[in-house]
């Protein structure tokens, strides 16, 4: 009598069933990138709630990514939602606090955002769409940069570095719900 053996395959359709989540997070990112670009002279305390919030719900999708079959380094992805949840909650519980302690926590969630992503497009020689990942991180490790780099300009400046980065990412959220979806089709 044989034992039914583990497969440690991903299962590329069970991974496709995902794109409705994957697409509703696009869609909260870029709408959360147009308000901040709308309104780019709003008080601190509405930008850093909506990045507060945005940065928590990030973390929460890393966190559940940790749990999937697909994941390079689950350890790691696990690490870096804790680390966003943690930073979602410090900009939600300080909305009074300087533009550069914001700036440079976001700053510092978007690199090293960036530098995970680009690990697991280059680790990860079996995914699809490799490149459009390496260049999602690419984006988010220049936008780090530049941020931390420069952490007290104005909240209108920060407005649209940070409107501009989330409509981007929200476009690649939802192209990559997209896919998904077009991969669960065919």
């Amino acid at each position: 009598m044989s034992t039914p053996s583990l497969n440690t395959e991903p299962n590329p359709l069970a991974i496709a069933r995902e794109w409705p989540a994957l697409l509703f997070m696009g869609v909260i990112t870029l709408a959360l990138g147009v308000v901040v670009i709308v309104w780019p002279s709003q008080t601190l305390t509405v930008l850093s709630v909506l990045l507060g919030i945005q940065i928590l719900l990030l973390g929460i999708f890393r966190l559940i990514g940790a749990f999937s079959d697909d994941t390079i380094s689950p350890g790691l992805t696990g690490f870096v939602g804790v680390l966003l949840i943690i930073g979602g909650v410090v900009v939600l519980r300080n909305p009074f606090e300087t533009v550069a302690v914001l700036a440079t926590i976001l700053g510092a969630a978007w690199i090293v955002i960036g530098v995970v992503e680009m690990i697991e497009a280059i680790a990860n020689s079996r995914a699809e769409g490799r490149g459009m990942l390496f260049f999602g991180g690419l984006l988010s490790l220049g936008a780090g940069i530049v941020v931390v780099a420069w952490p007290a300009p104005t909240v209108t400046v920060i407005a649209w570095i940070a409107g501009f980065y989330l409509i981007v990412f929200g476009l690649f959220l939802a192209a990559s719900a997209f896919s998904l979806r077009s991969a669960l089709t065919s």
